[in-house]
């Protein structure tokens, strides 16, 4: 009994692992940065803000920057789910430092 639970939950901890380096791959294609707003008179301008060996960088994105703010917000959403992934894979393996604290006593 003890070690079912021992097994499903390193087989969640590897699963969360797996889907953990999965997002973390696809977040490395999507763009670094956020969307920057400038208006001049009547005109709207996008940049893509981002840090770039310390220095903060611009790149001029066009008049309509839509698909580039998609992916901006959904590489946020990658964030907070790589983050969520990050903290549930740290709260098992501490389960089953637990558990595995208690068995070897």
């Amino acid at each position: 009994m003890l070690w079912e639970k021992v097994k499903e939950i390193e087989e969640k901890v590897n699963n969360i692992q797996r889907e953990r380096e999965s997002l973390e791959e696809e977040l490395k294609k999507l763009p670094a940065g956020h969307v920057d707003i400038k208006k001049v008179g009547r005109n709207t301008y996008y940049y893509l803000r981002y840090w770039d060996e310390g220095k903060l960088k611009s790149r001029y994105l066009g008049k309509n920057a839509e698909e580039i703010k998609k992916q901006i917000d959904y590489s946020m959403d990658l964030r907070k789910r790589i983050s969520l992934l990050r903290e549930e894979e740290k709260r098992l393996q501490k389960v089953l430092e637990r558990i595995k604290n208690a068995i070897y006593l």
